[in-house]
C-alpha cells in the first residue's frame, strides 16, 4: 500500500468520526440548548463536506475551492455559538460585526491566492479570532463563576474543542500554501498526523458537550 492510499484512508478516518459527535446530539435534540444549535448545524454542514470532499478527491479532482466555502460557514456558525452565549451578559455586537468582515477576508484571499489552493490566509485569520473567543470564554467564565459545576456543561467540551482543535492547527494553516509549492507530499503527510489528531480530539470534545445535554 503506496503513502498516498494511507493518507486517503486516513482522512476517511479522520472524516468519519464527525458522525460521533452529531448522532449523540441529534439522539439528545430535545436537551440541546439554543446556544448549540449552530454547533449541531456545523456538524452537519461538516458532513456534507467530508463526504463530497471524499467523492472529488476519489476521482482525482482538486478539492479546494471547497474549503473556501467551508472555512465561512464555519466561522459563521461557530461565531453565532460565542454570541448566543455572551448575549447573556454583555453585548455581543462585535462578534457579529466580524461575521461580515470575515467574509471580506475570505474573498480578499480567493480573489488573491485562487479558490484552487488552499484558504490559508483565511483558515488562519478564522483561528486567531476563534482562539480569542474561547480563551474570553474560559476568563469570562473563571472570572464570573458562572457555572457550579464547569466540568458538567456542554459549553466547555465545545469551547474545548474549538481552542485544541484551531491552536493545534494555526501553524498547519499558515504554512499551508508555502509547504504545497515546496513538497506537496510532505504537506499531506503532516496534513495528514496533525490535522487529524486535533480534528479527532475536536470531535470527541464535541461529542462529550453534546452527552452532556442529557437530562440529569
Amino acid at each position: 500500500m503506496d503513502i498516498q492510499t494511507v493518507i486517503f484512508y486516513i482522512g476517511i478516518a479522520s472524516a468519519s468520526v464527525c458522525l460521533i459527535p452529531f448522532i449523540i446530539g441529534l439522539t439528545n435534540l430535545n436537551n440541546v440548548s439554543k446556544q448549540l444549535i449552530p454547533m449541531l448545524c456545523l456538524l452537519v454542514i461538516n458532513i456534507i463536506v467530508e463526504i463530497i470532499n471524499i467523492i472529488i478527491s476519489k476521482l482525482g479532482l482538486s478539492n479546494h475551492y471547497i474549503f473556501h466555502y467551508f472555512t465561512v460557514a464555519e466561522f459563521t456558525l461557530i461565531s453565532l455559538f460565542y454570541s448566543c452565549f455572551f448575549k447573556d451578559y454583555f453585548s455581543s455586537w462585535l462578534i457579529k460585526l466580524l461575521i461580515p468582515v470575515f467574509f471580506i477576508v475570505a474573498y480578499i484571499d480567493s480573489m488573491v491566492n485562487g479558490l484552487n489552493t488552499v484558504n490559508n490566509f483565511s483558515a488562519s485569520v478564522e483561528s486567531i479570532i476563534l482562539i480569542f473567543y474561547s480563551l474570553l470564554f474560559f476568563y469570562f467564565v473563571l472570572k464570573n463563576l458562572i457555572f457550579e459545576n464547569l466540568l458538567s456543561t456542554p459549553l466547555f467540551w465545545i469551547n474545548t474543542a474549538i481552542l485544541f482543535y484551531f491552536s493545534g492547527n494555526l501553524i498547519l494553516f499558515v504554512f499551508s500554501n508555502y509547504m504545497a509549492t515546496i513538497d506537496p507530499l510532505k504537506l499531506a503527510i503532516l496534513w495528514s498526523v496533525i490535522h487529524t489528531f486535533f480534528n479527532v480530539l475536536y470531535n470527541v470534545f464535541l461529542s462529550i458537550g453534546f452527552w452532556k445535554t442529557r437530562v440529569k
